[in-house]
């Protein structure tokens, strides 16, 4: 779950999804798997990720690209 721009708006997505598919999403959700015993089948407890300085409308888009390869872009994206 991502909590997105000033709106605080809620966006939920596939850690597996994004982290096979963006480096970046990667090393944000493995976070706390270094400490982890089992390292193959633990999944990190972690709250929401606060993105107040992103706009939820290019962190869409961003999400879209990542699960379909395209993405629509607009003047405000």
């Amino acid at each position: 779950t991502f909590v997105v721009g000033r709106e605080q708006q809620k966006v939920f997505a596939h850690r597996c999804v994004l982290a096979c598919r963006c480096q970046a999403f990667q090393g944000m959700l493995s976070q706390g798997l270094a400490s982890s015993e089992d390292h193959s089948s633990s999944i990190p407890a972690q709250g929401p990720f606060v993105l107040g300085n992103v706009q939820p409308e290019v962190f869409l888009a961003v999400i879209e690209f990542l699960y379909t390869n395209s993405v629509t872009l607009n003047s405000h994206i």
